[in-house]
């Protein structure tokens, strides 16, 4: 850990060995920054909690997954105050890095992907809850540079009352990436007539001999299916979760650390 003129604090964490310990970080104010190397061979099941107090501050992550390493990391912001968030991952050779992230504030968030070497895996998902005046414009891209890559992303949004919600996801395999498995999905669920999304999906392949593919939908609830729940007794609000929980719920499903799955589940039903 390292510490700069300006009382900043800089994490640097090496991850080792095969553990199913579950490991947690936290980014704030006074420590924006936060360097993970996942070190060859290893699996590690990783939360980092970002919290800030001042408006617009910015936080980073960066990671490098060392050859054969696994790494299935859980990325939470939560907050009053509008942050401006940087995710930037590397991938070697043979790796695997799975990320949810989890977003309930308003941000600006960017998270790119590089899965450099052969048979890397760059699984992406996204969950994003935004409600009241909150605004998020979040941006993702999942590049494949080696052959053999695979990796999915996947973006599923709710937003309620007056919220605004940007989706821009992209899925980019270059020239030497033969063989990659890629494909990206984005869907979000308006609740509200004042709610407002776009999701942009971008496909750019440039070589030949992969399976990629996109889509995207933005839709709305219907009050018949409000009205469906209250015929059985069920109040609006509660319906309202149940399609919240339903929708975005499903996305746990994969995370293969017991503990690690737990705390996404507690972080979603706040």
């Amino acid at each position: 850990m390292k510490q700069v003129k300006s009382s900043i604090l800089w994490q640097k964490v090496i991850l080792k060995g095969d553990t199913k310990e579950l490991q947690e970080f936290a980014l704030s104010d006074r420590s924006p920054a936060l360097t993970l190397r996942a070190q060859r061979g290893s699996n590690s099941s990783v939360v980092v909690e970002c919290s800030a107090r001042k408006k617009n501050a910015y936080h980073m992550l960066k990671t490098a997954l060392e050859p054969r390493s696994v790494l299935t990391l859980v990325f939470v912001w939560r907050g009053r105050q509008s942050v401006n968030i940087s995710q930037q991952f590397r991938v070697d050779q043979g790796a695997r890095l799975h990320l949810l992230n989890i977003t309930r504030g308003s941000c600006v968030q960017e998270t790119v992907s590089e899965v450099a070497g052969a048979r890397g895996e760059s699984r992406i998902d996204w969950i994003v809850h935004a409600r009241g005046t909150m605004e998020c414009r979040l941006s993702v891209r999942n590049v494949f540079q080696g052959k053999n890559g695979k990796g999915n992303l996947t973006i599923r949004g709710v937003v309620e009352e007056k919220a605004k919600v940007s989706c821009n996801g992209a899925v980019e395999i270059e020239q030497k990436a033969s063989g990659t498995q890629a494909h990206l999905t984005e869907r979000i669920l308006l609740l509200d007539p004042l709610s407002r999304a776009d999701a942009i999906p971008s496909l750019d392949v440039k070589t030949h001999d992969v399976q990629a593919s996109h889509s995207a939908s933005v839709s709305r609830i219907h009050p018949e299916d409000l009205f469906y729940f209250a015929s059985r007794g069920i109040s609006e609000k509660k319906a309202r979760k149940l399609f919240i929980d339903g929708f975005l719920s499903g996305m746990l499903e994969d995370i293969p650390n017991d503990a690690l799955r737990r705390e996404a589940k507690v972080t979603l039903s706040e």
